[in-house]
């Protein structure tokens, strides 16, 4: 083989690597932003998700002074269904849990356990 064959070789072999490096980081990046980032008004607070609604609809005075209270009491029913939903949700769960208890062995109980208390968590 040949210095000139063995150097485009190494170089071709280099960018391989350097590219599953780069492709594999962006990916745990990508995957790890999408957790973190909660969507709406949790996100940015309500003012601001209020005022994204009023920018929106490109609101006057007199319609953000009738329409504000309206956005703020949706977002508060909204806030009470996601945590009523919760509840029934985790209550589900926990029936799944004690169903699933003869079947399964104490370490399979117990990662189950972890991986619902782990979800949980990010609520």
């Amino acid at each position: 083989m040949t210095a000139e064959r063995k150097r485009a070789l190494l170089i071709i072999i280099a960018t391989l690597i350097f590219g599953v490096l780069i492709g594999g980081l962006g990916a745990g990046l990508m995957r790890n932003q999408k957790r973190v980032q909660p969507s709406g008004w949790r996100k940015d607070g309500k003012e601001v998700f209020v005022q994204k609604i009023l920018d929106i609809i490109e609101a006057d005075s007199a319609q953000t002074k009738q329409i504000r209270p309206i956005i703020l009491e949706t977002i508060a029913k909204i806030d009470s269904i996601q945590k009523q939903t919760d509840t029934q949700v985790h209550t589900v769960l926990d029936s799944f849990e004690v169903k699933t208890l003869p079947i399964l062995s104490e370490e399979q109980m117990e990662r189950l356990r972890q991986f619902h208390k782990r979800n949980r968590s990010k609520e």
